[in-house]
């Protein structure tokens, strides 16, 4: 029986929407960032399928075969291209400009009227090769809260910061009352974990949800995750209004009198979940469908290699990466502290660093940053504790290094290695490491997978990485912050699903010497406030010994260890500690 040619192409398509028998709209396959659903599918007179982008950036051909069809050999419409539909007029009515926190801008979003009443929306973004002309596609941009530099102003100023789901709202709120009022880029449904950490800080987040069940899902699951990063949010709806804008447009105050507060109680029932019988098997999880979606592409023998991977790639950029992520739990402090838990440290290094922790070292060109890393690495491996030299349970590590050529590493380290095991007694060093002098972009697809493919093989317990600002390339389109929040995240992800701990090496801002500079890391300051454990090492000016350095941290330790306060350089290993700190 021959397959249905409309049937066919809605079924490799997303967000599909039936407008009548024979029209549908789904998400155009040729973008990644078709939220609002653009493409139309019908049917012609004699069966065949016809498509058409609303936004008129992809023809018929490119739309048949980004799903793996070919227009012209398939038979799937006939010898001319598909009749397109006439197109409806528009007008830009608004634009909304989205900022980095230094104000400078990342995109915008436009808001069109179209000629039948309805409303429609598009991005586009400076093109850095052209001034004062844009690209239509946000495609890689970095996605931030609407308004951003007043949000970030008035949290430094203890103020409340309100939450809302379009532009419009946030418009009329901040303009009427001169309250901070945010939104994100594609309302409901879009919330990013870097959102929640923009917002950290916060004295209170209010979020006002439309008053449909999508907005107040959207703004009970956006509290969560407030509330589970330590920020005090509530969830409201308007009593008398469908959304913000309204409910003020109306003559109502954004207050507890005219608005009514959500709780988990309000869930449409459809999104309610039961408990589910232990004998029952668990649902199919986001993992599992994306993992069996692709399995179908690469099975698909009609297909060409590169149309595969154009569909795999789409489907992986319409899969949540917040599906992967674990946004903690809420609990009864009184019952949380009397559980029957064990609380006993799970050390990768005794005393010192526990599975799942980050440090990161900083100190200036020439002090030795790079040779205690190595210490750590090949030291603990070997069964050594790196800083008392005492005996250990050894640990399986990975040193990548992403600064030194093979020559070097090879030289400087042979010692270590040499030293350790006389030291330890140990007779195999569970150590590993890997060479990248040119670095790595761990913001890229390419880098990432690669890093996560050598832990998975490795699979150690301790990661020493760095230097840090060579592990991502800033070609100047997105600032420090946006950066480092990416890289931290990744790196938290590594820690997360491999349970290891995290040994970073950074540098610290340019000064007039290494005892004089401020020694906290270079960049963002996201690098700042993500480690458990932020270390310094500077010389100490009033050694008579020389090469004697004090170990300072430049951020509150998370919990009391035995950090060395002092060190010097040792004929043993490169580092050898004079002082440790006192409990």
């Amino acid at each position: 029986m021959p397959i249905d040619p409309v049937d066919n192409m809605l079924s490799r398509l997303h967000s599909v929407k039936k407008m009548d028998d024979n029209q549908w709209m789904a998400s155009c396959p040729c973008r990644d960032d078709d939220k609002n659903p653009s493409l139309a599918v019908s049917r012609g007179k004699d069966g065949e399928c016809m498509v058409y982008c609303h936004r008129g950036m992809c023809n018929a051909e490119k739309i048949f075969q980004s799903v793996g069809l070919n227009l012209a050999k398939d038979g799937f419409v006939r010898d001319e291209p598909p009749r397109e539909a006439k197109k409806k007029s528009k007008k830009l009515v608004k634009t909304y400009t989205y900022r980095d926190e230094d104000g400078n801008v990342l995109y915008e979003k436009l808001r069109y009227l179209v000629e039948d009443g309805t409303k429609s929306f598009s991005h586009r973004r400076p093109d850095p090769s052209s001034p004062g002309n844009y690209i239509y596609n946000l495609k890689d941009t970095r996605k931030v809260l609407y308004r951003l530099p007043e949000v970030i102003a008035s949290i430094a100023a203890g103020e409340d910061i309100w939450l809302v789901e379009g532009e419009k709202d946030a418009d009329i709120i901040y303009e009427r009352y001169g309250i901070p009022a945010t939104t994100m880029t594609n309302g409901a449904n879009s919330w990013d974990p870097s959102y929640t950490l923009t917002l950290a800080g916060a004295a209170n987040v209010h979020i006002l949800a439309d008053n449909d069940d999508v907005g107040k899902l959207h703004a009970i699951g956006v509290r969560d995750d407030l509330m589970a990063a330590g920020i005090n949010a509530i969830a409201w709806v308007s009593k008398h209004a469908k959304d913000a804008y309204d409910h003020i447009q109306a003559g109502y105050e954004v207050d507890g009198d005219s608005l009514k507060e959500l709780t988990d109680k309000d869930l449409p029932e459809s999104v309610v979940i039961e408990d589910i019988p232990e004998d029952e098997a668990p649902e199919e999880s986001a993992e599992d469908r994306l993992l069996e979606e692709i399995t179908k592409i690469l099975n698909r023998e009609q297909m060409e290699f590169e149309q595969k991977l154009n569909r795999i790639s789409f489907a992986l950029n319409n899969f949540s990466a917040t599906s992967f992520e674990d946004y903690g739990r809420t609990v009864n402090w009184q019952e949380f502290l009397t559980e029957a838990d064990n609380d006993t440290y799970e050390w990768v290094i005794p005393g010192l660093l526990e599975k799942q922790e980050r440090v990161i070292v900083v100190a200036a060109e020439g002090v030795g940053k790079t040779m205690l890393a190595r210490q750590v690495a090949i030291a603990s491996a070997a069964g050594l504790h790196p800083f008392t030299f005492q005996p250990m349970r050894p640990i399986r590590t990975l040193t990548i290094d992403l600064e030194n050529p093979a020559r070097i590493i090879r030289r400087t380290s042979r010692s270590i290695m040499e030293n350790a095991i006389r030291l330890s007694h140990a007779k195999t060093v569970d150590a590993h490491l890997h060479i990248h002098p040119s670095g790595l972009d761990l913001t890229s697809t390419k880098d990432r997978i690669f890093v996560e493919q050598l832990v998975e093989q490795v699979r150690p317990q301790l990661i020493c990485l760095g230097p840090l600002y060579k592990s991502y390339v800033d070609n100047g389109s997105r600032t420090s912050e946006a950066l480092a929040i990416e890289v931290a995240k990744f790196l938290d992800r590594i820690r997360d699903v491999y349970d290891c701990a995290l040994w970073l090496e950074h540098h610290a801002p340019l000064g007039s010497s290494m005892t004089t500079r401020e020694l906290r890391p270079f960049g963002s300051s996201v690098w700042s406030r993500w480690p458990e454990f932020g270390i310094s090492i500077t010389p100490d000016p009033l050694s008579p010994e020389g090469y004697v350095y004090d170990v300072r941290h430049f951020r509150g330790a998370r919990d009391k260890r035995a950090w060395p306060i002092k060190m010097k350089r040792s004929l043993r290993l490169p580092f050898e500690v004079i002082e440790f700190m006192k409990e």
